[in-house]
């Protein structure tokens, strides 16, 4: 076996091996996240369903975080902490008395390891372990996926923790939503290969149904339809716009690596 083969060989064990730090990694990360989001989103857990949704958040969080700082390709074991995490959550809200029934129990562990494996997806896809991009295609459908998956988590956390520090209106919350895509455009501007500008703006108009209905869910009364379009339509303009800036930002730092000292 030649020096190459031997060096391919040892990438592929590396790769195929699972790294358990990484796992106790996502549980204190998913676990930081959880206590201090809910801390500024409902610290005296009075709102069960603000607060699964919550944790379902920073589970997909950790995955993101886990799979993009970690080295290789560590999907699985954002899976593995997603579910211990859940398990942890679940058992800590019943020493505090929070009845947990008994589905909650059945379907968690494997709702939490889909999220965080949607998560880990997302950040396999911006550390660039998993190249997805092609020039000849008009659309990348895995960087549409990753755009959405970052767009809600912006876009949640963004209206929820604004909503508790600062109690935005309805208004204010399409106002932050337009910005959470024009944010989430750039990311993924930046961090994909090729060309993905209209991946975003794709991803914000597949997030119309979603955001309507966690407008209306955290909010009393329906939102001006007038106002939902408005912010919406803005909602999927910034996400272009982000995109864009995203690749000119790319081009930049690209240009300046290359440039000789």
């Amino acid at each position: 076996m030649s020096h190459d083969e031997k060096s391919v060989t040892a990438t592929h064990h590396e790769a195929d091996r699972f790294h358990w730090w990484w796992v106790a990694g996502g549980v204190l990360i998913g676990a930081g996240l959880i206590t201090g989001f809910l801390y500024l989103v409902d610290a005296g857990l009075e709102q069960p369903v603000t607060d699964m949704f919550v944790t379902g958040l920073s589970v997909v969080l950790l995955g993101i975080l886990v799979g993009y700082h970690s080295a290789g390709e560590t999907i699985r074991e954002t899976a593995v902490s997603g579910v211990v995490l859940m398990i942890l959550t679940a058992s800590v809200a019943g020493l505090f008395g929070m009845r947990i029934p008994v589905f909650a129990w059945l379907i968690g562990p494997f709702l939490a390891a889909l999220l965080a494996m949607m998560g880990g997806f997302v950040g396999e896809m911006l550390q660039g372990t998993l190249e997805e991009a092609h020039d000849d295609r008009a659309v990348d459908w895995p960087w549409v996926f990753v755009s959405v998956v970052i767009g809600i988590t912006l876009s949640s956390y963004t209206v929820l923790v604004g909503r508790a520090l600062v109690g935005l209106t309805v208004g204010q919350s399409l106002a932050a939503f337009v910005a959470s895509f024009l944010v989430m455009g750039w990311i993924v501007g930046y961090f994909s290969p090729g060309k993905t500008m209209v991946e975003p703006a794709i991803a914000a108009a597949l997030m119309l149904v979603l955001d309507s209905s966690f407008v209306i869910m955290w909010f009393d009364g329906t939102p001006d339809l007038s106002a939902v379009l408005l912010g919406f339509g803005g909602a999927m303009v910034f996400a272009l716009i982000g995109g864009w800036l995203g690749e000119r930002t790319q081009t930049a730092m690209q240009s300046r690596r290359s440039k000789p000292a």
